[in-house]
């Protein structure tokens, strides 16, 4: 089955991802989290990749992982994480672009950042983090990976 890209256009294989164990991983991380934290981590990840290549899936789960263990605090690395990508892209528009090789950028901005936002005589309500049991397969998880397996299976 073949795919288009909204962004690019080009069409894509799906069975080729499918086969591919790295987009499978990948494509479970960006399943199982909050879309306040999925979104700004794909823009982040994109920021590695070279105009003129690619960015391999294994890369991609290795770049997304990394940038996950920088933080337990999952509203306060979303925020991060669009800073940053915002911050980057401004630079990017501005020509003599590279692609980022470290999180270091994203580090110091999570250093910088507060852990909650304080306002006086008001309650600061911030979206509670999804808690998942060790061993237990979130739904959105487990629907991607029965999709994905039965186009792995060859049954469509």
């Amino acid at each position: 089955m073949k795919v288009k890209c909204p962004g690019c256009h080009a069409t894509y294989s799906l069975e080729a991802a499918v086969d591919d164990e790295a987009a499978r991983e990948f494509s479970a991380v960006m399943a199982d989290l909050p879309r306040e934290v999925s979104r700004p981590l794909l823009a982040y990840v994109a920021l590695f990749r070279s105009a003129s290549r690619s960015l391999a899936w294994d890369r991609a789960l290795r770049l997304a992982r990394e940038a996950l263990a920088l933080s337990d605090n999952q509203v306060m690395l979303g925020q991060a994480l669009v800073e940053t990508v915002e911050s980057l892209r401004s630079k990017q528009q501005g020509g003599g672009w590279k692609p980022l090789t470290g999180h270091n950028y994203l580090i110091r901005v999570l250093e910088n950042q507060s852990p909650a936002p304080v306002v006086s005589n008001t309650v600061a309500v911030v979206p509670a983090q999804r808690q998942q049991q060790p061993g237990k397969i979130s739904q959105t998880r487990q629907t991607v990976g029965n999709v994905l397996g039965k186009y792995a299976n060859g049954s469509q």
